[in-house]
């Protein structure tokens, strides 16, 4: 006696990551491109090296008195070419004075782009001074509201450690996964869970939601 096989059904469809239609240029919550994300970091940027900067004027000297003649025999050895080759190799056993002076401010820079990252995206909305001028702002991709106080203050930080922290290997990591998702994520978006949007967008996209929700 043989057994008839019923007819192979279609092949199931894995539906999408609900996200995708949510943040896309059509969706109620359109994500920011990426030139106008680059001009809200760029006066940011400008921002942390202007307060830095005052910060180390007042602080660098009492920490290193000899600074100013430091860096002016330093301006003076580069212009022997063996002396610049081996700061290039070894910038600690050419000149540990100076490396220590560079260490000093490389990380006062750090610990102010930290703070004003976190305080930013953690008290105020998901926005910096700069995101604010160009009307960004960051979401939570779980809940789809402001990013919790955790979670601004590990995206602060992991945007900064990948930008300062691991040269071109980190800007690698924030900018390679916006070529992979469709929701314009960088990086330290994916890890902490959250998206840049854009507001003047958003408003175009409140009527088109109303009269399609109200076709009357």
């Amino acid at each position: 006696m043989s057994t008839q096989h019923a007819p192979p059904g279609p092949a199931l469809i894995k539906p999408g990551n609900p996200l995708d239609s949510v943040l896309c240029d059509s969706g109620p919550m359109p994500p920011a491109r990426f030139v106008i994300r680059a001009l809200a970091f760029c006066l940011d940027l400008a921002l942390i090296v202007g307060v830095s900067a005052l910060i180390l004027k007042v602080t660098l000297f009492e920490s290193f008195p000899e600074a100013a003649s430091i860096w002016a025999d330093y301006n003076v050895a580069m212009q022997n070419l063996d002396y610049a080759k081996r700061m290039i190799f070894d910038m600690n056993g050419t000149n540990p004075e100076l490396f220590e002076i560079i260490s000093y401010a490389l990380g006062t820079t750090i610990t102010a782009a930290w703070f004003y990252f976190s305080t930013g995206e953690a008290f105020f909305g998901g926005s910096s001074l700069g995101k604010r001028c160009c009307r960004l702002r960051s979401i939570s991709t779980i809940t789809l509201g402001d990013p919790t106080i955790f979670s601004g203050i590990v995206r602060g930080g992991l945007k900064t450690i990948m930008l300062f922290s691991f040269g071109i290997i980190g800007w690698a990591a924030i900018l390679i996964p916006l070529l992979f998702n469709k929701r314009r994520q960088m990086g330290h978006d994916l890890l902490s869970r959250t998206a840049v949007i854009d507001e003047t967008q958003l408003q175009r996209a409140e009527p088109l939601i109303s009269s399609s929700e109200n076709p009357n």
